[in-house]
């Protein structure tokens, strides 16, 4: 596909993409009126390279995705990140941060997101073949961590909770989790799980480290899980104040609540 001139649409594309497929929703630029949302499961076993292939052959069955945007927003959520204070970064040793707690290759773009009211960067490796397809598609478009959307989410959810509070997104395959107290961040993370004993281990494991208490802490989920599911029954074995956030819009699937917040 080649460049398009955004210039005269009136419509935004915000679109979250992963190994395992992507989720989207479009929008009236000037009155926000949701227009269409979906989400797309890959079937193929995908990995990074192969990645932009399977999101080509998305955009090719859904035309939707082939129009004019005023606006592009794409998402990136994989394991390649890490927060580094504001005050202690420097662009130029992106790598440097990145290769404490994940595997990069020299040829891997780094980049990075500033969350300025808190003063925290976070350092990541976009999918660049993707991106290459998505220039090539739309032209010049931004870009983010999942997690970046979700710590910004996380902090102004509980912008005034002195107590400790755990946000958790779930999804799939995946999930990612932050704890927040008297607005600051204390921690973030993101962990792939396969059942939903995965599931609880890395949350208990994580209040454990933290000495946060199951029987006290006030856990928020919201994704895909909801209070019939199987990952929430275990949960609620071991967590006492447990709960699902609401749609933060009421067109937005519940699945997409974090991207949604993007409206």
């Amino acid at each position: 596909m080649t460049s398009q001139d955004n210039t005269n649409s009136l419509y935004s594309l915000s679109i979250q993409i992963h190994l395992d497929g992507l989720s989207f929703f479009t929008q009236n630029s000037h009155s926000k009126e949701v227009i269409a949302t979906q989400t797309i499961k890959f079937t193929n076993n995908v990995n990074p390279t192969s990645l932009s292939n399977e999101v080509e052959k998305a955009f090719k069955k859904n035309e939707i995705l082939s129009q004019n945007f005023a606006k592009v927003i794409v998402v990136y959520s994989n394991e390649l990140f890490t927060m580094v204070p504001k005050a202690l970064f420097d662009v130029e040793k992106g790598a440097d941060y990145l290769k404490f707690n994940t595997k990069i290759l020299s040829t891997d773009h780094i980049s990075h997101d500033v969350i300025d009211f808190y003063d925290l960067v976070n350092v990541y490796v976009p999918y660049t073949s993707v991106n290459n397809f998505l220039f090539e598609t739309f032209g010049s478009f931004d870009y983010y961590h999942s997690t970046t959307v979700f710590t910004k989410f996380l902090l102004n959810k509980f912008v005034n909770s002195t107590e400790p509070k755990i946000l958790i997104n779930f999804q799939d395959s995946y999930f990612e989790m932050g704890v927040v107290a008297n607005k600051k961040l204390l921690f973030v993370n993101r962990f792939e799980i396969r059942t939903k004993e995965d599931f609880i281990y890395y949350m208990l494991f994580t209040m454990e480290q933290l000495e946060l208490s199951p029987e006290t802490i006030e856990v928020v989920l919201t994704g895909t899980i909801t209070k019939d599911d199987p990952y929430y029954e275990l949960a609620h074995t071991y967590v006492r104040h447990l709960s699902v956030l609401e749609a933060v819009h009421k067109l937005i699937p519940q699945d997409q609540a974090i991207l949604g917040s993007l409206l």
